[in-house]
Order: structure tokens, then C-alpha cells, then sequence
């Protein structure tokens, strides 16, 4: 089913939704609803009956947010910046920023993340991105480092 902006939703349970959506809206939850993940568009959960815009949401939705508070891990409440934090301090791999942070643990995820799925999808391209750039910057500093050591030595010889 599409949203209204005309992305396709992604199915999500109705338990799914009753957990994030504001107390006042639960009369109109009455069957499975789809997650809209359009960033650019305000309605987060809709069916053929309702819909359920960023206002009538409680939750901070990690689809539509913007910042590095993102959250990534809704059962552990592990951001992006945590996760930035993590691999700033060393960590070189995904499993070493789940065994510090804890991300993936919760088990919990049909009622915490607002998808009603376990985190580890997202969060995974989250952290191998970030363990790429930062092998590339490394690589540049050497690299750079490499030039002025060049540099030095053929300008005193």
C-alpha cells in the first residue's frame, strides 16, 4: 500500500503502532497499519482507514529524525551518536561497537522500534559506514604524513 507522498509502506502490527502512537489516537487502531519512510513527509503510520502524522506520534522515529541524537536502537536507546562515539574511541568493527554499546540486545522490537523489526539492518550500514570513513581518513593521514617525511628528507640530503 502507498503512502500519500507515493512511497510504498512497509507493513507494521498494530502492537507496533499502539506503542508509539499519543494515547488519544489508540480508538483508531484497528487493524495493521503501513510505515511510511519517506523522510520528507509527515505521516509516519497509515491504512486505508487513518493516518498518524509526527505530531501524533510520541515516538522519536529514527526514518523521519534528523541529528546525530538519531536513534538507532530503541530497546538498549543507543543513537548514532553513541555509535560515532564508540568507534571515535577504537572500535573496528561492528561487533565491537555492539559488544560496547550493547546495540542489538533488546529483543523487544516489535513494540520499542517504531518499524516493529530488530535494529541490526539499519544500524549495521550505520556503523560500516562510519568504520569506512574513518579507515579513510586514517589512510589519508599516513598517507599525507608519508609526503611531508618525502618532503623533509629531500629538501636536507
Amino acid at each position: 500500500m502507498n503512502c500519500e507522498c507515493g512511497m510504498n509502506g512497509l507493513k507494521v502490527k498494530k502492537i507496533t503502532v499502539g506503542s508509539h502512537v499519543n494515547p488519544e489516537y489508540w480508538h483508531l487502531i484497528d487493524d495493521d497499519f503501513y510505515a511510511c519512510q519517506n523522510p520528507e513527509c509527515d505521516i509516519v503510520y497509515f491504512n486505508k482507514l487513518a493516518k498518524f502524522t509526527l505530531n501524533q506520534v510520541k515516538t522519536r522515529v529514527f526514518f523521519k529524525a534528523t541529528g546525530s541524537s538519531r536513534p538507532l536502537c530503541y530497546c538498549k536507546q543507543v543513537t548514532e551518536e553513541d555509535v560515532l562515539k564508540t568507534i571515535e574511541e577504537g572500535a573496528r568493527s561492528v561487533e565491537e561497537v555492539e559488544k560496547v554499546t550493547e546495540l542489538g540486545d533488546g529483543k523487544f522490537c516489535v513494540v520499542t522500534n517504531p518499524l516493529g523489526r530488530c535494529c541490526k539492518e539499519y544500524y549495521t550500514k550505520f556503523i560500516n559506514k562510519h568504520l569506512s570513513i574513518k579507515e579513510r581518513s586514517i589512510k589519508k593521514k599516513l598517507e599525507m604524513a608519508e609526503e611531508e617525511e618525502k618532503r623533509v628528507d629531500s629538501c636536507c640530503t
